[in-house]
């Protein structure tokens, strides 16, 4: 078995794993090095538009709730993906998360989003996808620090929102 280190975390990763030439997404790498499970989930999520979007805004903790874990593995299905879904390690990609990455992210027609764009979503300087460009005056526009602790809250920022959210999680717990 050969081993070689991830080139953006470090982690020890096998070279020698047959790859399937149907795989769509997370492919293995044909060279003898490249990136891990991990590093390459999030290279993935950074370079997929709407998901980069929506996790520059939201932050990458998201991740680590099992119904969008879920919903990456029927992803994974769906992409043909040489990788397992049990093979990624959640807290890892979560902690990683700042790391930089070998190769830098491109626009592209499948991606319109730059890396920049990305940075300035996260750090609130431009508005993401489920932000709505509001004037400061508006009691409802909400600041970095604001938790929305109901579904009420919720319909007053946005009528029916909150009774839509809870639908929603009723369908994913039923």
């Amino acid at each position: 078995m050969k081993e070689v280190n991830c080139e953006r975390c470090g982690d020890r990763i096998r070279v020698d794993v047959p790859r399937d030439s149907n795989a769509k997404m997370l492919r293995r790498s044909k060279e003898h090095g490249g990136i891990c499970i991990n590093c390459a989930v999030h290279d993935w999520l950074r370079n997929t538009y709407p998901p980069n979007m929506l996790l520059a805004e939201s932050g990458p903790e998201i991740l680590l709730y099992p119904h969008i874990q879920k919903l990456f593995a029927e992803i994974m299905q769906a992409g043909f993906a040489d990788a397992k879904p049990d093979e990624i390690d959640w807290d890892r990609v979560v902690g990683n998360w700042d790391l930089p990455f070998p190769k830098k992210m491109r626009p592209s027609a499948m991606n319109p989003c730059s890396q920049k764009e990305l940075e300035e979503i996260a750090a609130g300087k431009r508005p993401g996808l489920g932000r709505r460009v509001q004037p400061e005056a508006d009691p409802l526009a909400l600041g970095r620090n604001k938790t929305i602790t109901s579904f009420e809250e919720l319909n007053e920022l946005d009528p029916g929102l909150g009774d839509e959210f809870k639908k929603c999680l009723r369908r994913h717990d039923g």
